[in-house]
C-alpha cells in the first residue's frame, strides 16, 4: 500500500492512535484488548495508524507485531504509509544551531531526532539507552535492527525533527519556551513522565500531529468526519481536533480531555477496545470478551 492506491471503502474509518499512554500505558503495558481491537478493526477494513512523538527508531517492537497501516512519527514530521514516507518536514541547519545554541546557555541537557536515529549528548546517552530502551530496536516496517541511539555533538544538523530538552530547575521549561517560542518554535511540556515538570519539547511551530494528519488526509481525499484520533497528552491536541471524532484517554491531561469530543476508559481499562466497539469499528462481542479477560 501507497500514498496514491489508498482507497477507504464507504462506512470505513482512518483511526489515529497515540502510543505512550494510550496504546501502551506509562508501566509499559499493552493491554491484549487493544491488540485484538486494532487488528479486528483493520481486519473489517478500517486503516488503523499510529500518532507519536517518537521517532522510527524509537518505537517499541510490539508495534509492529501487532499490525498497522502506517505511523505519524516525530509529533508530525514524519509520516508512513505502508512502505512509503510521503510527508517529512524537518529543522534548517541554522534553526537546529539556535535550539541548541539556547539548551547550552541554559545549561539544559537534551535530545535530538531524526528519522534515522536519536542523538542524546554524550553524557545522557545510557540514561536514555534505558529510558526510552531502544536498543537493537526495529524501526516500523524496516525490517533491519537500529542501534540508532547516537551522540548529539554528530547529529546531522540537516534533518532534525525534534528535540527533548531535559531540566532540573522547575522554571527551565518557561526559559525554553519564553526564548525559543518567541523564534518560531512550538515548545510543549515533555510527554514522557521521565522528562519531570522542567523538561520539554521542542518542534517547529506548525509542525505538530493534527498538521500532519490533515494533510494525510487532504492527500488520500479521505474527509475529516472519517477519521477518529485518540489520544492522552497535550502533544495530542492538534489530532484530536482536527479528527472527525478525538477522544481522549481515561488517564489523559485536563488539556486532552478539554480538546476532545468524548473520553473512554484509561489504558488498563480497555480505552481503545471502548471506543473502537462505541464506533463500530469492533463488534461489541469482541470488546466484551476483551474487557472480561481483563477484568
Amino acid at each position: 500500500m501507497d500514498g496514491g492506491t489508498v482507497i477507504l471503502e464507504q462506512g470505513r474509518r482512518i483511526v489515529f492512535l497515540d502510543v505512550d499512554g494510550t496504546i501502551i500505558a506509562h508501566d509499559g503495558t499493552l493491554p491484549e484488548s487493544t491488540v485484538h481491537a486494532i487488528r479486528a478493526a483493520r481486519a473489517a477494513g478500517h486503516l488503523v495508524l499510529l500518532c507519536t512523538g517518537r521517532s522510527p527508531s524509537e518505537l517499541d517492537p510490539r508495534l509492529a507485531q501487532i499490525g498497522v497501516d502506517g505511523a505519524v512519527l516525530g509529533a508530525g514530521a514524519f509520516v508512513r504509509l505502508g512502505e512509503s514516507w510521503v510527508q517529512e518536514r524537518t529543522m534548517s541547519t541554522e534553526q537546529a544551531r539556535r535550539m541548541i545554541e539556547v539548551f547550552l546557555d541554559l545549561g539544559l541537557d537534551y535530545v535530538l531526532q531524526c528519522r534515522d536515529g536519536v542523538y542524546p549528548v554524550a553524557s545522557r546517552r545510557r540514561e536514555m539507552r534505558r529510558m526510552l530502551g531502544i536498543d537493537g530496536r526495529e524501526g516500523l516496517g524496516d525490517g533491519e535492527p537500529l542501534d540508532a541511539l547516537h551522540v548529539a555533538e554528530n547529529a546531522p544538523l540537516d534533518r532534525i525533527a525534534k528535540a527533548i530538552f531535559l531540566g532540573v530547575a522547575p522554571d527551565a521549561f518557561e526559559q525554553v519556551r519564553a526564548v525559543l517560542g518567541a523564534e518560531g518554535f512550538s515548545v510543549i511540556t515533555g510527554t514522557i513522565p521521565q522528562l519531570g515538570t522542567g523538561g520539554g519539547e521542542v518542534s517547529l511551530a506548525g509542525v505538530n500531529k493534527g498538521a500532519a494528519i490533515q494533510g494525510l488526509l487532504d492527500e488520500l481525499g479521505i474527509p475529516a468526519e472519517s477519521s477518529i484520533g485518540i489520544g492522552d497528552n497535550n502533544n495530542d491536541l492538534e489530532m484530536l481536533r482536527v479528527t472527525g471524532v478525538g477522544i481522549a484517554m481515561g488517564n489523559g491531561t485536563e488539556e486532552a480531555k478539554a480538546a476532545a469530543d468524548e473520553i473512554t476508559g484509561a489504558v488498563h481499562e480497555g480505552g481503545i477496545a471502548q471506543a473502537f466497539a462505541r464506533h463500530g469499528l469492533v463488534t461489541t462481542a469482541l470488546h466484551g470478551a476483551a474487557r472480561s479477560a481483563a477484568g
